[in-house]
């Protein structure tokens, strides 16, 4: 389509490309004939509507006689005499004819200020033809000889540039600077620099002066925080895409929750806008529920899957101990959801494009747009407005046009104008109305043309930014096809009357690398810098000057601490020396003493108010759990972003099955299956054949009910599935089956007897409670199983693990490791106490439940493996080691909820802590480790 109205913009019709076509050849042949038949049936199309593109309308205008055109041109300008054309270089030829259409109107002189030298084509020559069609109409050529401050300059770069050989200009240097950067952003701070200089030094306002660039996308983002770190008032003038602005993109996005079926990221992705008004929805919680019921999409998958989660009936349900406390967050989900829902249900139904452009409308202002984007930040409200104006008209110049070429009662379903919306936003833009006389001028080459300012900086002076690389129509053919050549010519051009522009001093600028690309400089460049001599300045000529308070607090900053009180600044710049010199001081003591006891350290005890050492005090009442401890053994500071503080990292939802998950419904598999065989009588050891038939039987039906509950159909779940119940459905090909396998043929003597065996208060560590504790602290956790040997009065227990990785001899006599010394020794506490027993613990094992044959099976923590087992010098030695192993963890335990009372949050100080829990811990990157290491 673009392709062609560019023809007929050119006034190039089907016949003249399949003429053209008759001499080519081959590829380009086909290509033009192709081209000429799209053209045909774009304008019969175009017949059958009452719209008019641009080329259309130069056609028509061309079309009509001499006293036809002469009356309709008085019918609406009857007492214009003079017209005056002024800011054009290239005309296409429909535009030619009629300029010397309305030359012939009685009474009116028509005057065409054409900027043409043609005595240097390197510059003027793709203007050529169009200067002979104006001559060949009998226009007159009319020298201007008025002359400017800079007649004998713009004379040297008319004749001279570009031109070799050509003749150095002396005396530039004092009007003449280029300023070279090492990179984009620090190109624009040495711009904004010099402003600033010229400002202070040279009194100059801000409106004289004006930064050019040829492409300013790559710019714009960059001037403006420059900019605005340095005080610098600009008025940029960048014609913005409207697929970039935020109230069309919040607009798309909320459209797209419907269209794609409430996939999640649709949704955080609008309401996370500013513009969209949030009315309660709590979008990190719809976040989290997402997360924790692995809901994807599907606006009945999120009602369904919510609705089991509050009711208890998901998976979840039965192995989260804290589940009480989801189900009115999962509630609030719910809510949420149905209040999205209604509000986009105008949009489900198919509509014309006008019932559409209405209902967006309404949504617009149910959503807030408008109070939104008036109470924002005051240099995007102007932007923001005519971001969504642009959007209303384009949608509604649409909706005419499908009510010409569709009527009324064609109805397209949303994801129509979905797609309408997107590819009208990609292809407009809009700018900003430029406020007059204000701040410094920041724009395009193009957009200079014909002005005039006393300090001009020309940017982005590289190849492939000016002038742009050469790239070849696809589209156009033979003759109408641009040439190298002449897009050389264009660009040379532009640069040549951005040179026209300004009167006192000319900056020309350059990085020399974007990010890690060596950027080569521009060509138009090196021929300028050939013609004139120019002051040549980098970043040293800038480095011992302060230009911004961010630069200032930097200098002091690095200024030794006993040289800070000597600095004397000026009265109007508030900077508290003070307050620098005091957070230098706190941040130099962090780097020497990282473990020391200041509250700056981690010890935040110290400088407290009473209530909040008060609520310092109450964390020691808490039920801990072993994992909780583990965590502030490795590193204090996580506990306390965690368990103090509460903050969590939300991840996004997966649609696998996580190895947290699988491992929750492998527990509650063996906890069902065991129960069963206890309450069946049936003892899994030495077993008989039907014993253990009925009891895979059993298992395997229960594992495939636990399965089919979770609510996945991942390609990664059915991996999974058929690890845990059978490859090809071949249930001895199963990790279930190794399992009864690996129990029915134990021969240590041991009886698995107690499953998931909690002690304290399971359900909330807040709440206190007196179930089990050690000393004065609260402890909480389930064991998985608990297995005796009621020859021996031994107990053991077991601990089901996906990984297989035990504990390490170093991190359990370090007491880092504390979760299965404490199982131990609360299980032999709670069995003796209600069994009135004396059983003696002999120790704990991990039960890997990998699929491979040499991880699966129980590995003995803190001890070797040996062959014989039934000595009594064998159960003496384990009996000591699994008590002094405990007795490392309790005195442990003791020790950390002492410091976490007395307020110690230190870094983890641990000589391994990369390995232990930096590498993988999410508030890395916000406390000072890195410091430290």
């Amino acid at each position: 389509k673009n392709v062609i109205s560019e023809y007929k913009k050119h006034g190039i019709s089907q016949q003249d490309i399949l003429r053209e076509a008759e001499g080519l050849t081959g590829a380009e042949k086909l290509k033009a004939e192709d081209i000429a038949s799209v053209y045909k049936l774009y304008q019969e199309k175009i017949a059958k509507l009452p719209a008019k593109e641009i080329g259309d309308i130069y056609s028509k205008l061309i079309g009509i006689n001499s006293n036809n055109f002469e009356e309709s041109f008085r019918d609406k300008y009857s007492k214009v005499n003079l017209a005056l054309l002024n800011g054009f270089d290239e005309f296409t030829k429909p535009e030619i004819e009629i300029i010397n259409k309305t030359a012939d109107i009685g009474g009116l002189d028509l005057h065409l200020l054409f900027d043409y030298y043609k005595y240097n084509p390197s510059i003027f020559s793709h203007l050529d033809k169009c200067y002979n069609n104006f001559l060949a109409k009998g226009f007159k050529e009319i020298k201007d000889e008025s002359t400017g401050i800079h007649t004998a300059f713009l004379n040297s770069v008319r004749s001279n540039l570009f031109l070799q050989p050509g003749k150095k200009v002396v005396g530039s240097k004092q009007s003449l600077t280029s300023i070279t950067a090492s990179s984009r952003e620090k190109e624009i701070e040495l711009i904004a620099k010099e402003i600033k200089s010229l400002i202070l030094n040279k009194k100059a306002e801000p409106s004289s002066i004006c930064v050019a660039f040829n492409l300013i996308d790559k710019y714009s983002p960059i001037v403006r925080d420059k900019f605005s770190l340095y005080g610098i008032p600009l008025n940029l003038t960048d014609r913005f895409s409207l697929a970039t602005s935020q109230p069309v993109i919040a607009t798309i996005n909320l459209l797209e929750i419907l269209g794609n079926d409430f996939y999640y990221k649709n949704i955080f992705r609008a309401f996370d806008s500013y513009f969209v008004e949030k009315n309660e929805v709590d979008l990190s919680n719809l976040l989290k529920a997402s997360v924790e019921l692995r809901i994807i999409s599907g606006y009945q998958t999120w009602k369904d899957l919510l609705n089991n989660a509050i009711l208890g009936q998901s998976f979840e349900d039965r192995s989260l101990n804290d589940f009480s406390k989801k189900q009115a967050n999962y509630q609030k989900a719910l809510e949420d959801i149905d209040s999205v829902y209604y509000r986009l249900k105008p949009f489900r139904k198919p509509m014309n494009f006008l019932q559409f452009y209405n209902q967006l409308i309404n949504l617009i202002f149910e959503m807030g747009y408008p109070s939104k984007i008036i109470e924002g930040r005051n240099e995007n409200v102007e932007k923001d407005i005519k971001a969504l104006t642009t959007l209303l008209n384009n949608l509604e110049e649409l909706s005419l046009l499908f009510e010409l070429e569709y009527g009324n009662d064609k109805k397209f379903p949303l994801k129509f104008f979905i797609n309408q919306l997107k590819t009208f936003a990609l292809f407009s833009r809009y700018n900003v109305k430029e406020v007059p006389g204000y701040g410094v001028q920041v724009t395009t080459l193009n957009e200079i043309r014909g002005l005039n300012f006393n300090y001009l900086f020309i940017g982005g002076l590289n190849d492939g930014d000016l002038p742009t690389r050469f790239s070849p129509e696809i589209f156009f053919s033979g003759s109408f096809a641009k040439e190298e050549k002449k897009h050389q010519a264009e660009e040379r051009y532009h640069f040549y009357q951005a040179l026209c522009t300004w009167k006192k001093h000319l900056f020309l600028t350059q990085p020399l690398f974007d990010d890690k690309k060596e950027l080569v400089e521009s060509n138009l460049f090196t021929e300028f810098s050939n013609l004139f001599d120019l002051k040549k300045k980098d970043e040293t000529d800038y480095e011992n000057l302060i230009f911004s308070k961010e630069e200032l607090l930097k200098y002091i900053g690095e200024t030794p601490l006993d040289k800070i009180d000597e600095l004397e600044l000026p009265g109007e710049i508030d900077v508290d020396l003070k307050s620098i010199k005091e957070s230098i001081i706190i941040d130099n003591h962090r780097s020497e003493d990282p473990f020391g006891d200041s509250p700056y350290s981690g010890n935040i005890k110290t400088g407290l108010t009473t209530e909040l050492i008060k609520k310092l005090d109450e964390l020691s009442e808490r039920q801990f759990s072993a994992t909780q401890l583990e965590t502030y053994a490795k590193c204090p500071y996580k506990y306390f972003a965690e368990r103090v503080l509460n903050l969590s990292t939300i991840e996004e939802p997966s649609e696998e099955l996580e190895a947290l998950e699988l491992g929750s419904l492998l527990h509650v598999i063996l906890y069902e299956f065991y129960t069963s065989l206890v309450e069946k009588g049936i003892r899994l050891k030495s077993c008989n054949d039907t014993e253990f038939k009925e009891a895979k039987k059993l298992l395997f039906s229960i594992a495939e009910k636990g399965f089919n509950e979770i609510h996945t159909g991942s390609v990664f779940s059915f991996y999974e599935k058929e690890k845990l119940l059978g490859f090809n459905n071949k249930k001895e090909n199963s990790l279930l089956y190794k399992f009864l396998l690996e129990e029915r043929n134990s021969d240590d003597g041991f009886i698995p007897k107690y499953f998931e065996l909690s002690f304290g208060n399971i359900s909330d560590d807040n709440l206190p409670a007196s179930e089990f504790k050690i000393d004065d602290v609260n402890l909480r956790g389930k064991i998985d199983r608990v297995d005796i040997n009621e020859t021996r009065d031994a107990i053991k227990i077991i601990d089901y693990k996906l990984g297989g990785t035990k504990p390490s001899a170093s991190d359990l006599q370090r007491g880092l490791s504390l979760q299965l010394p404490l199982y131990l020794f609360a299980a032999k506490e709670l069995i003796n106490a209600q069994q009135k027993k004396n059983l003696q613990p002999f120790g704990t094992e991990i039960y890997s439940l990998k699929y491979s044959s040499k991880d699966f099976g129980k590995k003995l923590v803190g001890g070797r493996n040996v062959r014989n087992k039934e000595t009594d010098e064998f159960y003496e030695k384990r009996k000591y080691e699994s008590e002094q192993m405990i007795e490392t963890c309790l005195e442990s335990i003791k020790k950390y909820v002492r410091a976490i009372s007395n307020g110690v949050f230190h870094l983890s100080d641990l000589e391994d802590r990369e390995k232990k829990v930096c590498n993988y811990c999410n508030f890395k990157s916000i406390c000072r480790i890195s410091e430290v290491s």
